[in-house]
């Protein structure tokens, strides 16, 4: 038994040890969300937070630390193009940048401070106010604005994963804070409110504990319009909890929130040891600090002031992104629905936008953020231990079975790490995460793409993009599969060369290509909608980062290819033919604005015309970034649009994350130096750098003559300086040689073509017919009727081969020095015949619907929405919803089918819709995104037919359109003469 003294010590010794212990975390918790100093410099003073609020930007405007789970921010809707308009709250999460963030869109924990003097709460419950951005104040880790309906002036700043509120009230006899939940629970007391919020963009839990700096007069919950009396708790939704007092000017009230998506206890405790106290100042000059340890890696001189406010406002949106996704002490809620602890040097993320941050974003982060890079990658392996496959976009935690956008880019992203020699991560088991994605995506088309070397463009939307993209994602597994597993290399690098499937050569455009191989008719290189993903042919047909050279031979070589890449730049634009509204940055059809076309302008680089190249990003930097509310002429993308202007302010992109180098382009200022976090300092040196001077004369890598347009990775992680001579006049000499071109990797094996197959379609009503032809000379074609893989004892293709059941069909060729072709597969079914029903009740004409608004994530998910409306429509449109909103609805009613016969439909939708006949599917475009078309051919027989549309929109463009084409019928939009309802 221990005596007083021994407890007394022992206690000690406890206490002693928790303090060490909660000082331990503290500092691991900066370490996590602010790295190490760089310099004593301000750099936070050329950032400005409000640039790209405006307009297509969406950045938002609150204060955040880098890489931290808060983002505190207001919850705006603009009324005027001078940022004046209605202010709902203030909310501790949203996405920088992206259609789901910034300013304008609802995030989470959203409290709103309000002061009425002499007056009852509103009847309507709104707590809203008039704003405007001329009494607007941004800094990095602060903000502040005029509340005008109010006069109050609320002041913010954050930590990691805590929110600071600093509010001054007039005089008011009823003044508060109140939290606006749209569906959680709340538990509150006079001075602290705790609970969670369903999160309205992704149904995820945040949980929230808030803390008053003095007691309310009193306090109460609001379900609806309705004041619930003598109560503390409610879950539900359509909630809010009020702290009410009296208000006057003498001292401003001081609020902290804490958030945690694992508990509340969590959220409680992050603002225990973020903010213990409630000096609002030190938190804001800790920030500050924060901010500049991050943006003080890059160190950039010369220039005007505007140009480098640009660049340090484009630095800091490009480090908001990804998001720590871990308390203090280190739990997290995983994808699985169980909530874990980090093992021992482990950091969890989240908001990983990849479809646009691989592109640029992550490159950046190889150079001036490996450490974190490598935490990234931690955070694919988290998601594959407790969901089975690394993530493909994953937002505050969440990502669904079908995650928007295409492709999966965490192969990039490793990829790119990984030949960079960032490796602090269990590399092994990496490579195997990566295989089994590429080969277990989920990806929509994914069985078309492995069974025709692309998607049919009319049974899978954005089907050009997808190949594109998919085919580069497989490439990405090569660049571990040669050093893990020959056979997976040579599997691989074959889907990496899919891009080569949907070139027309007819027309030198990536073309859609439909399920009987022939290419899509009436091919317009500048329409947006169908086949690919926000963009058209002109801004998708280079998008073969991992074979430019491939690709530059394909389309005729490198005068062809210069000439192409020209006319992509001059082109005039006709707008009838853009209906995505991301389609913005317009330099003929280029489209800045929107990532797919973020690579071209450095293309120029691999034909010996580097001063194009030069040129031309110069001049997107130069007309395309503003140091205004409107200057980012796009959506941000969570960092990506930023990224793309530091990197070639730098004078450096990374066309092909990938490769182990930086194609180079023409460098913005006199000076850059990148701090790197091995100690060393690359410099980037332009003499004679002026406004006009884009092109550069010669160049000096550590002292030594350098005509190479490229740089390798390893040159700047070395240390040193490359100095370049600009001009106003392009030097037309430099970088004009194979050997100082960006270079493409060698395969080591040669691929037969595969044959040239046609047939009318792969549904028929009695027989169909295959024709082959060898692709090259010396071929032999192989084929089998029965599923079975064809083999050089297959049967031989010597004559057309007619089928009259289902039959799944298999062939490739074969030429004596080569591999064997890869084997298409095509699945003939017979058209089926759907009967006519009966129908006793008397129809009228038109669809009914149900309508429905929200973050409705696909068509299956709509019956988990509230009904708001019901009525009938004449045919199946969305004309009458006026405006942007997120919404839904589910149509039915009855198609007159006027004789027997084979009919084809086409279905239109942005962003989804799925067509049922007799209550089976007949299309399914669900989660298109973007106006796709897709057809199919059905039997009929003459009489009534079930027919319902299901339709989601997610926002901004909106279309639907069935259309149909049968016996007497030409190809038309459904008329309301054969559509009725009961």
């Amino acid at each position: 038994m221990k005596n007083k003294k021994q407890t007394q010590q022992t206690e000690l010794s406890i206490q002693t040890l928790t303090v060490i212990t909660m000082a331990f975390i503290l500092l691991l918790s900066a370490v996590i969300c602010f790295g190490s100093d760089t310099s004593d410099r301000d750099y936070t003073a050329l950032v400005d937070p409000f640039i790209g609020n405006l307009d297509y930007g969406n950045t938002f405007s609150g204060p955040a630390t880098p890489y931290g789970m808060i983002q505190l921010t207001p919850h705006l809707k603009f009324t005027d193009e001078e940022g004046s308009g209605i202010l709902y709250g203030f909310q501790h999460t949203t996405n920088s940048g992206s259609a789901g963030g910034g300013n304008t869109v609802r995030g989470d924990i959203l409290f709103m401070p309000f002061a009425i003097k002499n007056a009852e709460i509103p009847a309507d419950m709104s707590f809203q106010s008039k704003f405007s951005h001329k009494n607007e104040t941004a800094s990095p880790g602060y903000f502040k604005t005029l509340l005008e309906d109010y006069n109050i002036t609320a002041e913010l700043t954050a930590a990691c994963r805590t929110g600071f509120h600093k509010y001054s009230f007039p005089e008011s006899d009823n003044a508060g804070i109140v939290l606006k939940l749209a569906r959680g629970s709340v538990t509150i007391s006079s001075d602290e409110m705790s609970g969670y919020e369903q999160s309205p963009s992704n149904g995820n839990r945040v949980y929230f504990y808030a803390k008053l700096l003095n007691p309310a007069d009193s306090y109460e919950i609001i379900h609806g319009d309705k004041i619930i009396k003598d109560i503390d708790t409610l879950e539900g939704s359509d909630i809010k909890a009020i702290f009410k007092f009296k208000s006057n000017t003498d001292k401003p009230i001081m609020f902290k929130v804490g958030i945690s998506f694992v508990s509340k206890e969590g959220a409680k405790n992050n603002l225990e040891q973020e903010i213990p106290d409630w000096d609002f100042n030190k938190i804001r000059n800790n920030t500050v600090s924060e901010w500049n340890r991050e943006l003080g890696k890059i160190e950039v001189s010369g220039g005007t002031e505007t140009e480098q406010t640009i660049f340090y406002t484009a630095l800091y949106h490009s480090l908001i992104h990804p998001s720590i996704y871990m308390d203090v002490d280190g739990k997290y809620h995983s994808a699985n629905g169980n909530n874990y602890t980090a093992e021992k040097g482990f950091e969890n993320y989240t908001t990983f936008s990849l479809w646009d941050t691989f592109r640029a974003l992550h490159p950046l982060y190889t150079i001036i953020n490996q450490k974190r890079t490598s935490q990234f990658i931690r955070a694919f392996m988290e998601r594959y231990d407790h969901r089975g496959r690394m993530l493909i976009m994953d937002f505050r935690g969440v990502e669904g079975q079908q995650p928007p956008m295409i492709g999966y880019h965490s192969l990039s992203v490793l990829a790119d790490a990984y030949v960079k020699d960032i490796r602090d991560y269990d590399v092994a088991k990496a490579y195997k995460a990566m295989v089994h994605l590429a080969k277990n995506s989920g990806r929509q088309g994914m069985e078309l793409y492995l069974n025709y070397g692309y998607i049919p463009s009319d049974l899978v939307g954005q089907s050009v993009s997808r190949t594109l993209e998919y085919c580069y994602d497989d490439w990405c597994v090569t660049r571990l599969a040669k050093d893990f597993n020959n056979a997976d290399y040579q599997y691989f690098s074959r889907r990496g060369q899919f891009f080569k499937n949907v070139f027309s050569q007819e027309v030198n455009f990536m073309r859609g290509r439909k399920s009987n191989f022939e290419f899509v008719p009436n091919f317009d290189p500048m329409e947006t909608i169908n086949h690919y993903t926000e963009a058209n042919a002109y801004q998708y047909s280079t998008y073969v980062p991992q074979d430019v050279e491939g690709l530059i031979n394909l389309m005729g070589g490198d005068k062809v290819f210069e000439a192409w890449l020209d006319a992509c730049f001059t082109t005039q634009t006709d707008f009838s033919k853009i209906n995505v509204a991301d389609v913005t940055g317009l330099i003929g059809q280029y489209a800045h604005g929107n990532e797919p076309s973020h690579h071209i302008s450095y293309l120029y680089n691999y034909v010996g015309t580097p001063w194009k190249t030069q040129e031309m990003t110069r001049k997107i930097m130069a007309t395309l970034y503003k140091a205004t509310p409107d200057g980012i002429d796009g959506n941000e993308d969570c960092g990506q649009m930023s990224a793309w202007y530091v990197m070639s302010a730098m004078g450096l992109y990374s066309v092909t994350p990938g490769q182990t180098y930086y194609t180079i382009g023409s460098p913005a200022f006199n000076n850059i130096k990148i701090h790197l976090e091995n100690g060393k300092t690359f410099e980037i040196v332009a003499n004679n750098n002026r406004p006009e001077n884009v092109y550069i004369q010669s160049a000096q890598l550590n002292g030594n003559s350098y005509s190479k347009t490229f740089l390798e990775h390893e040159d700047i992680m070395n240390g040193g300086t490359i100095v370049f001579e600009m001009s106003n006049v392009p030097n037309k000499t430099r970088g004009t040689a194979k050997a100082d071109r960006p270079y493409a990797p060698e395969h080591s094996f040669v691929i037969a073509k595969a044959p040239e197959i046609s047939f009318p379609n792969i549904l028929f009503l009695d027989h169909t017919t295959i024709t082959m032809a060898p692709a090259e000379a010396g071929a032999e074609i192989r084929y089998t009727l029965d599923g079975s893989e064809p083999n050089k004892m297959s049967m031989l293709y010597t004559q057309p081969i007619t089928i009259g059941q289902e039959t799944l069909f298999k062939t490739k060729s074969y030429v004596d020095g080569k591999l064997a072709s890869d084997t298409k597969t095509v699945h003939f079914k017979t058209i089926e015949m759907l009967d006519a029903v009966t129908v006793t009740d008397e129809l009228q004409p038109g669809v009914s619907y149900l309508y429905k608004e929200g973050n409705i994530a696909d068509c299956r998910d709509l019956p988990n929405h509230k009904t708001l409306k019901t009525g009938v429509l004449e045919y199946f449109h969305v004309n009458e919803i006026p405006d942007s909103r997120q919404f839904g609805y589910n149509l039915e009613g009855y198609l007159l089918v006027p004789e027997t016969g084979v009919y084809s439909f086409g279905l239109e939708a942005n962003d989804g819709a799925v067509l049922y006949l007799n209550d089976k599917i007949i299309i399914d475009n669900d989660g298109g995104h973007r106006a796709q078309r897709l057809d199919t051919k059905i039997g009929l027989k003459k009489g009534w037919h079930p027919i319902r549309v299901d339709y989601f929109q997610q926002g901004l463009a909106k279309s639907l359109d069935v259309y149909w084409t049968g016996p007497g019928i030409e190809y038309q939009a459904l008329a309301p003469e054969v559509l009725f309802h009961k």
